[in-house]
């Protein structure tokens, strides 16, 4: 459990720069500002995006096999 805070934590100070240099540049791409369309079909905020869900996923997928090692033992 220690690892995955201290991972948790480290990806969170790495990506805040990159979040507030996102919200620092009004008026770029093609489509509306803040709009979910936005967020998920422009380059830059799309690889955070898949960053973030594949953060979640390496996390989830982690703890499960982590439970099911742990239930194996018993």
């Amino acid at each position: 459990m220690k690892i995955f805070k201290i991972s948790l934590i480290s990806s969170i100070i790495f990506f805040i720069p990159g979040i507030i240099a996102l919200r620092a540049h009004p008026g770029h791409g093609a489509t509306e500002d803040h709009s979910l369309i936005h967020y998920l079909t422009e380059p830059m905020h799309a690889m955070v995006l898949a960053a973030v869900l594949l953060m979640i996923a390496g996390s989830v997928t982690w703890l499960i096999l982590k439970k099911k090692k742990l239930t194996e033992r018993a």
